[in-house]
């Protein structure tokens, strides 16, 4: 995949298996209004038309971690080669320093974190999808999904929905916006998820994540709604 990036100020795991695919330029700019220091990072993935927006003093998470924690390839292996030319994800957290590990805030962090990436499904799993599968596409939501996972022995309660919302944009995608709480493993602190996950006619996954904890998430409610709000896919 080719990337490019340029700064100036514009107008304006887990899911589905398949292939990983971004064919586009991905293009990180602040958002300023009016004088003074911008206040929004504008992050597009120009191939795919696909964008959102994020509060400039949030900190981009390098790109190698950010693959070694969601695909966990050996440095060396082909895998990890080819990933950079057929792959597309993007993060970034309001902690300082700002880390990859963070994503699940397994360490009881506090503060939000936010992850977007676009994957290609393969054709069977195209053909199978459904937006309960869109809700499971990051963590189990639906009851069976949470109910295999507790068979399955992982390390994920309290779970509460807060939000649950079907997407009709349109041009072909499909999706929904589910917010949840989840305890993970021993962690004291409980974590807020508010989960936007798109599906397309031809065959790609959107997705984006913001990850707080539920007290941060209640006091920053708003702030973090305008994230999960601007994000953006547009088909045609």
């Amino acid at each position: 995949m080719a990337r490019g990036a340029a700064r100036g100020r514009p107008p304006g795991r887990t899911g589905a298996a398949g292939l990983l695919a971004a064919v586009s330029a991905l293009l990180v700019l602040p958002l300023a209004q009016g004088c003074g220091s911008p206040r929004y990072t504008y992050v597009k993935n120009s191939g795919e038309r696909t964008y959102f927006r994020v509060p400039a003093g949030w900190n981009r998470i390098g790109q190698h971690d950010l693959d070694q924690l969601i695909a966990g390839d050996d440095p060396d292996s082909a895998a990890a080669r080819i990933r950079p030319r057929v792959s597309w994800s993007i993060a970034y957290d309001a902690t300082r320093p700002a880390d990859a590990s963070h994503l699940l805030g397994l360490g009881g962090e506090e503060q939000p974190f936010v992850y977007a990436k676009i994957q290609r499904m393969t054709d069977q799993v195209r053909d199978q999808i459904s937006l309960n599968l869109l809700r499971d596409a990051f963590l189990p939501v639906t009851a069976q999904a949470r109910q295999q996972a507790a068979d399955a022995g992982q390390p994920l309660g309290d779970f509460e929905l807060l939000r649950d919302q079907v997407l009709t944009p349109g041009g072909g995608l499909r999706g929904v916006r589910s917010v949840f709480n989840y305890r993970l493993g021993r962690q004291l602190l409980l974590q807020t998820f508010d989960v936007t996950t798109y599906a397309s006619d031809d065959g790609h996954l959107y997705e984006l994540v913001i990850r707080c904890s539920a007290r941060c998430y209640r006091t920053r409610s708003g702030e973090l709604d305008a994230v999960a709000r601007s994000f953006t896919v547009r088909k045609h």
